[in-house]
């Protein structure tokens, strides 16, 4: 397992010091947060250059709302799909190991569908999008949420079975275990069913600080995945009301963050 952490976390003016930071503190990978103020396609040849400067690969891509597919109308739908496509394309580019994608979350809604319906036409409208997919490595991550970001895709086994019925190389689960922690009855059992579904994993402490600054018990998690003979980054992602934040000195916390995942048994 590699350790990797977001952009938005790391100190720096730009993205070269952000990933320069990165290796001064022993991170496998920086995974780019792209959103309304961050727009992929515009900071490509920076992302290129601060990744072969400091030696550091670009571990994922992680979407925002603004690029969430799986909309009720279905003109928007196909745009979004379109548009994540493109952002496929980037990662390959950019030699990434996949695109964190969560399907839908409010204020969209589809009224009246059960999860069920919901699991249907998620598994129709990401099996047609996969068709059109060449070849290539990076892989899409589709992302469960707890229930109080998202009411479709809220536990592992759901994203599990979505990429399994799915049926695409290129489409695997994700897991978090900040989120997992609210939804789930227990940090082992959904990542060992999951098994080989599992392309990437979300690390954050109960407090959605970053591990070890909460009381989270990452021993049972961490050993699933070893059990499972997981080998993808965990990825950093800690958010409070204010934003992404570390709690504490990054130079100092960061560093710690990595040895307390590495104490149990998380390596480069």
């Amino acid at each position: 397992m590699k350790i990797a952490i977001q952009t938005v976390l790391l100190p720096g003016l730009d993205l070269a010091e952000k990933f320069a930071n990165a290796a001064r503190y022993g991170f496998d990978g920086v995974e780019v947060a792209i959103g309304p103020s961050f727009d992929l396609a515009e900071n490509m040849p920076e992302l290129e250059a601060a990744s072969t400067s400091s030696g550091v690969p670009v571990a994922a891509i992680c979407t925002h709302s603004m690029h969430d597919p799986l909309l009720p109308v279905e003109e928007t739908r196909r745009e979004k799909f379109k548009g994540l496509t493109e952002i496929m394309a980037m990662a390959e580019t950019l030699g990434a190991a996949g695109v964190v994608s969560v399907p839908v979350r409010p204020p969209h809604a589809f009224p009246w569908f059960s999860d069920r319906l919901m699991m249907d036409l998620a598994v129709e409208s990401f099996g047609v999008w996969s068709t059109s997919l060449p070849m290539g490595d990076a892989k899409l991550f589709l992302e469960p949420l707890n229930r109080f970001e998202a009411t479709f895709l809220r536990r592992v086994d759901q994203a599990a079975e979505l990429a399994r019925r799915i049926d695409h190389p290129r489409v695997m689960s994700l897991a978090d275990l900040f989120h997992m922690n609210i939804e789930e009855s227990h940090m082992g059992s959904p990542l060992r069913e999951a098994g080989g579904t599992l392309g990437h994993v979300h690390v954050a402490d109960n407090n959605r600080y970053q591990p070890g600054a909460g009381c989270m018990d990452f021993a049972t998690p961490l050993r699933a995945l070893a059990d499972v003979g997981y080998s993808g980054y965990l990825s950093l992602e800690c958010w409070q009301p204010e934003g992404a934040i570390i709690l504490g000195d990054p130079d100092v916390a960061l560093p710690a963050t990595i040895s307390f995942l590495r104490g149990y048994g998380a390596s480069s």
